[in-house]
């Protein structure tokens, strides 16, 4: 009897091409829509980044130089002090240093590109919008903060930046630059004051000799493989819905009546319910799977472990459908399984991270969203795709089990029993 209601469901579906085509087409479109969209962003690619930069200086860096080194053989400080200012001229320069060895530097050469321009042309430079940020260095600012971060007098220099709101990302990135040269200009001040050689307190990276190893050794999780297990753990809810409507449509025509009047019990119609969820369940996600990897190249890495994280949720759309069949019976009206249908689903589908991995931002969202059974779907196939083997994606498994014999025991108590009234 159990094999004739799973083939009398069977045939239900072949008989609906349409429903068919909805199951299997909707998770594939939503697969390359949704991974082809959001796909840079899942993926971490970076932004590319073109700051065109100009310099206005006013006065000569080099002349500010000599005037506080007189100034330093003229101050009260003692000899060795003089001596370590005298020796670190080269790190005076401080814009020539700003220029060459930090925005001219060979990691920002693709990034950042310089243009050294005359006072004269100020207004003229301002209303480009080619520009992402335009640096004034006014007339003896190197000077100004030598003379504040080396010897204590007068206040120090003070940069002006106008930057691009319309070029907001190379803006930010040359007030990134800033801060970190004004962290250089304290250092150079630190090392000035206690008579410290800039090369003591500087590290040579090409003396550092190493290796770089990553702790955790897992592969990268691409766009089209996350909204591919997302898609289709979120889609193969609806085959549990559409189960628990046929069932109801079968009330109709009094089958339900029929097995108890031949005197069999309701657990054989109860057990032909679940059963047909679990098959279809399992051959719908087989189905997005096997399409998923034809079309957009998604494999996985441990064949065992993807097969036992199917069927637990077969298990669980089982359990889901069994439930559905239940309520819609119990209530008289299919009211129950068209709201799971159009409201629960896209709800657990948020919870569980099917169209975006919120769990991320939220520990508690995180832990919500593997208490649903898509969720839970959803990080073990995530796991397995990094790497990982079957052990860890075990208490996933025992959770889907365990939720759909929850669902199983409440859909018994719920289930009509002989002499009920429908």
């Amino acid at each position: 009897m159990i094999r004739q209601i799973v083939k009398k469901q069977a045939l239900i579906f072949l008989r609906n091409p349409q429903l068919l085509l909805l199951l299997i087409g909707l998770p594939i479109i939503l697969i390359a829509i949704l991974g082809a969209s959001i796909g840079d962003l899942m993926n971490g690619e970076t932004v590319s980044i073109d700051a065109k930069v100009a310099i206005i200086e006013h006065g000569s860096e080099q002349e500010q130089v000599e005037n506080f080194i007189l100034d330093v053989e003229k101050s009260k400080l003692s000899n060795e002090v003089k001596t370590a200012i005298q020796g670190n001229t080269e790190q005076l320069s401080l814009i020539e240093t700003l220029i060459e060895d930090v925005l001219g530097s060979n990691e920002l050469e693709e990034i950042i590109t310089l243009e050294s321009i005359k006072p004269s042309e100020k207004n003229e430079i301002i209303n480009d919008d080619s520009f992402a940020a335009i640096i004034e260095v006014p007339e003896n600012f190197t000077f100004n903060t030598l003379q504040h971060t080396m010897l204590g007098k007068g206040e120090p220099g003070m940069l002006k930046v106008y930057k691009n709101e319309g070029k907001q990302i190379g803006s930010m990135v040359v007030g990134g630059i800033l801060e970190q040269f004004q962290e250089q200009l304290t250092m150079i001040s630190f090392a000035g004051k206690h008579s410290i050689s800039m090369e003591a307190i500087q590290v040579d990276s090409e003396a550092v000799s190493g290796e770089v190893r990553s702790i955790n050794q897992k592969k990268p999780i691409t766009a089209q493989n996350y909204y591919a297990v997302g898609m289709a753990v979120m889609n193969v809810l609806f085959v549990a819905s559409m189960i628990g409507s046929f069932a109801f449509q079968e009330k109709k025509i009094h089958v339900f009546n029929r097995v108890i009047l031949a005197n069999l019990s309701r657990w054989i119609y109860f057990s032909g319910i679940f059963l047909s969820g679990v098959i279809f369940g399992f051959l719908h996600l087989l189905i997005v799977y096997g399409v998923s990897w034809l079309f957009f190249g998604i494999t996985w890495p441990n064949l065992l472990g993807f097969f036992v994280v199917t069927f637990g949720l077969a298990i669980a759309v089982g359990g889901l459908a069994v439930l559905l069949t239940a309520i819609s019976y119990r209530i008289n009206s299919e009211v129950i399984t068209n709201y799971f249908s159009s409201i629960v689903v896209s709800i657990i589908a948020f919870l569980g991270g099917s169209f975006f991995p919120i769990g991320d931002f939220s520990k508690t969202i995180q832990f919500i969203g593997n208490l649903t059974p898509n969720g839970a779907g959803m990080t073990a196939y995530l796991t397995l795709l990094r790497g990982d083997g079957i052990s860890e994606i075990l208490d996933q498994f025992f959770f889907l089990t365990l939720f759909a014999f929850l669902l199983v025991v409440i859909a018994g108590f719920s289930f009509p029993k002989r002499g009920y009234t429908l």
